[in-house]
């Protein structure tokens, strides 16, 4: 394992520790206090970024901390999928949550007991190892499986090495996307507040019958909207300047979630030239 590789793996695996025992210390908070609506979705929106964050980790977590899956009343279940499935958690819940935790810890432990190469990938000279290395940057980017529209968008930029705008561009495939199946002409943050409104969308993302159906649309929403205004913007585009082909992979991750909760939504209304 290259050094860059386990620094980065032992980072992301301390984000998502930390990010599980927060989201369990509040759940436990919820239960004793009532919280307020705001409070709710910042709960909310942190559970959605831990099971993104998960998907991204999931194979690692699975290799080094050993078996996820759990049987809940006979029903065989990821936990870590299981745990954040929804904002009112159960008792099972929390117990497979303990559960993710201590697969994170234990995963964390192996990974830091791995010995190190002394070089990264990018420190080999292209005469060394030339098909090696040549071929590093795609493996990466084709482990991922991302969205098809985001690979034509963004894995040649990837693999030449044009990581900031191989993540604008993925984000512009985002919107455009967006626009598209909606039939909208706005853009950006309007267009993803209209287009996955809780109370009246024009893409659903799921059947919306419960409140925790409408906390996920609602909660999406917002990292539609952030996504646009964070990281697709012109001048938000000019301060995400990326020399890491880790981060610029999770970047893209992020993007190619959006875009499967795109495919997978369905189209309420299409309302032309709005």
């Amino acid at each position: 394992m290259y050094e860059i590789e386990k620094r980065r793996l032992l980072k992301d695996l301390n984000d998502l520790n930390k990010g599980l025992i927060s989201y369990k210390k509040r759940q436990e908070k919820r239960e004793k206090i009532q919280f307020t609506e705001g409070q709710k979705k910042n709960l909310d929106a942190l559970r959605l970024r831990l099971q993104f964050k998960y998907r991204w980790l999931k194979e690692i977590i699975s290799k080094y901390g050993g078996n996820t899956s759990v049987k809940i009343l006979g029903v065989p279940w990821d936990v870590f999928v299981y745990s954040l499935r929804s904002l009112n958690m159960t008792p099972d819940q929390f117990t497979t949550l303990d559960k993710a935790i201590n697969l994170v810890n234990k995963a964390t432990g192996k990974i830091e007991s791995i010995p190190v190469t002394s070089t990264d990938w990018r420190d080999i000279s292209i005469t060394q190892e030339p098909a090696e290395t040549a071929a590093l940057p795609s493996y990466l980017f084709d482990k991922m499986q991302f969205h098809q529209r985001i690979i034509a968008a963004s894995k040649s930029l990837f693999e030449s090495g044009h990581y900031s705008q191989a993540i604008f561009e993925a984000f512009k495939a985002v919107n455009n996307f967006v626009k598209e199946k909606s039939g909208l002409s706005l853009d950006g943050k309007a267009l993803m507040s209209k287009v996955f409104n809780e109370d009246a969308p024009i893409i659903k993302l799921n059947e919306l019958l419960t409140q925790s159906d409408r906390d996920e649309q609602e909660g999406f929403k917002f990292l539609f909207m952030g996504a646009m205004v964070g990281i697709r913007n012109p001048k938000a585009h000019d301060n995400v300047i990326q020399t890491d082909p880790y981060r610029t992979l999770e970047y893209l991750g992020f993007a190619s979630l959006l875009m499967k909760r795109i495919e997978e939504g369905k189209v309420v209304s299409v309302r032309k030239h709005v």
